[in-house]
């Protein structure tokens, strides 16, 4: 999303496999992990500083990057053998570093492949699916927990935002859509390859960008038209099959960057933002039973990035403290939708105004010793919401690092809180109920887990809060 966000709003071996299905939409009861995108990484120095902030904002996962063109050799020598993970052509001592790291600090690791080797690139396709089926068996083999004692990798998304020519292409071949069924037949390699190494390795499919984009040579295709062509279904809220191909996956992906609240729907109908993610979820439900998706066990749906930009520092970006409330809310409504993993966009801001991400988690410093949290750190450990409902009152949460545990309810008063109710987080550490306390839209709640040194969830209020235009990136 770096350099497209701007344009797009100014455009507002073989395992047998068995044919998907995709959890219900009363899939709340499930639990839901966070995770951390970083593209600044963990290089350095500061690398125990970053990864030890990633575990305390309640995070158990860190996507990162493999790019294949940095661990495979520049020119392919005659005598490579590109399936060993240990033929000396590789490089793979800086990735395998990265790995040890985060293992050490208990972090699974999402690793998102592309950039192919110059030798592995087709002029009618971004990459050979047959070379990166000859990769990724490398890749899966070295990364498999059993191989000269390096860590293991579970997760593989296969590329970011292929529905960006600047990451994907060709799109288009003369006026065709061509780029879905180009990236089917490099989803589908990299699956055979990853399973044939380990069955229980999980194939992540789409990270798509939200927004249709048209803008000089900047070609973005709307996400849903992108996944009905990839998954051959047709339009309409009762989509049918278009085709007999099947894609094979484990886990659907996307990026909701969102121009307004939670519940904010996007401009363009091929669109995806927040508020469109039940109608994502309802195409790939329908895939599913149409039997387009070949996969082990129940999709899973998950969110790969997202995240507002916030004033402070960019003026122009959402106001610190109704970017908070929305990031709460939003890890609500993507939990109730059934989405089992949502990852932040990024850990802490880059420097302003020359960087274009003021999403962190913390405020940049001078150096990192004097980086500063935002509340957006408190919303994102421990997401708290309340809302009116009936004459009573709903209350959601997840407590940090998604541990069961005791947490009470509270409602301010002055400058103290009183307590009006108990829960019991699951062990997915998820707590919900409805309180019975008479409460008006002027009151504030939060959670808090009285034991444990967890701390307290933000305040939030029940008064609504509408709707309102912004640019998530600033």
């Amino acid at each position: 999303m770096r350099d497209l966000r701007t344009l797009s709003l100014l455009l507002a071996a073989f395992v047998p496999l068995a044919v998907a299905a995709v959890p219900s939409d009363a899939a709340g009861a499930g639990p839901l992990r966070t995770a951390v995108v970083d593209y600044e990484g963990f290089d350095g120095d500061d690398a125990a500083v970053v990864l030890q902030r990633v575990r305390a904002a309640g995070a158990s996962a860190f996507r990162l990057d493999l790019a294949w063109r940095a661990v495979a050799p520049a020119r392919r020598p005659a005598d490579f053998r590109p399936e060993n993970p240990a033929d000396p052509a590789y490089r793979w001592e800086s990735f395998d570093e990265k790995l040890r790291l985060l293992d050490q600090y208990g972090l699974d690791p999402i690793v998102a492949v592309h950039y192919p080797p110059a030798w592995a690139e087709r002029a009618s396709t971004p990459a050979d699916p047959a070379e990166l089926g000859r990769f990724l068996r490398a890749a899966g083999q070295r990364y498999s927990g059993r191989f000269e004692g390096l860590p293991r990798v579970r997760y593989w998304q296969i590329w970011i935002e292929p529905n960006v020519n600047k990451f994907f292409a060709p799109q288009f071949a003369g006026t065709r859509l061509v780029a879905p069924t180009l990236y089917r037949r490099l989803v589908n390699a990299a699956a055979a390859a990853l399973h044939g190494v380990r069955p229980d390795n999980l194939v992540i499919a789409g990270g798509l960008s939200p927004f249709t984009v048209k803008a000089g040579a900047t070609r973005a295709i709307g996400p849903l038209r992108f996944m009905r062509d990839l998954l051959c279904m047709s339009k309409g809220r009762a989509p049918k099959p278009t085709c007999k191909e099947r894609t094979q996956f484990d886990i659907w992906a996307h990026h909701p960057y969102t121009s307004g609240g939670p519940t904010h729907t996007a401009f363009h109908p091929d669109d995806v933002s927040l508020g469109d993610l039940p109608e994502m979820k309802r195409l790939l439900t329908a895939a599913a039973k149409a039997r387009r998706i070949v996969a082990r066990r129940p999709v899973e749906f998950w969110v790969t990035e997202f995240s507002w930009d916030t004033s402070p520092p960019d003026p122009r970006a959402v106001p610190l403290k109704l970017q908070a409330r929305w990031v709460a809310e939003a890890l609500y409504r993507m939990w109730k939708l059934g989405i089992g993993l949502i990852a932040w966009l990024q850990l802490r801001d880059d420097p302003y105004p020359t960087g274009p991400h003021q999403s962190g988690l913390y405020y940049r410093g001078a150096t990192m010793a004097r980086d500063r949290p935002k509340l957006t750190l408190t919303a994102f450990r421990f997401p708290f919401v309340a809302f009116p409902e009936r004459g009573r009152v709903f209350v959601w949460g997840r407590t940090p690092a998604g541990r069961a545990a005791a947490v009470v309810v509270e409602r301010r008063s002055g400058k103290s809180y009183r307590r009006i109710g108990a829960l019991r987080a699951n062990r997915y550490g998820v707590f919900t109920g409805r309180l019975s306390a008479r409460l008006t839209s002027r009151d504030v709640l939060r959670a808090r887990i009285p034991a444990g040194g967890s701390g307290s969830s933000l305040d939030f209020s029940l008064a609504r809060v509408p709707d309102r235009f912004v640019n998530p990136f600033g």
